[in-house]
Order: C-alpha cells, then structure tokens, then sequence
C-alpha cells in the first residue's frame, strides 16, 4: 500500500491568538502572568517587535532586578 502525506499550511496566527495561546499553555499547568512588564515583553515578541532571545533577556532582566530602575518624576 501507498501512503502519501500532504503538508497542510498552518493557519496564519494574529498576534492576539499567540499570546491567547501562551496564556493558555499557562493557565493548564496553574501560572499566568500578572507582572505589567513581563506582560508588555510577552505582547511584544507576539508582534515579533522581538525575537525570542530578546525576550528572554528582557525577561530575566526584568526578573532578576537587573534592569534599569525608574525614579519618580524619570520620563519614560
């Protein structure tokens, strides 16, 4: 017997559907991500702003307090 496999294209994502799907890989094992800044990066790499390893350093910046830190009255 014959077999033939067919490659099916993947339906293009939105930016809005990746981060639905990272909130729900998340959400399954019980974690979500409240943090506003972890929230902006996340939302970023969605709109590819980012790559991956961007994101990560962002996030372990972030993360670890080695980002630069605001004082009040310091524009953004």
């Amino acid at each position: 017997m014959v077999r033939t496999l067919t490659a099916v294209r993947a339906a293009r994502m939105t930016p809005a559907d990746r981060v639905a799907f990272a909130d729900a890989a998340l959400a399954v094992a019980g974690h979500e991500v409240a943090d506003p800044v972890l929230r902006a990066i996340v939302e970023q790499a969605a709109r590819d702003e980012l790559t991956g390893d961007e994101a990560v350093a962002g996030i372990r910046r972030h993360v670890q307090g080695t980002a630069p830190q605001l004082t009040r009255g310091e524009p953004r």
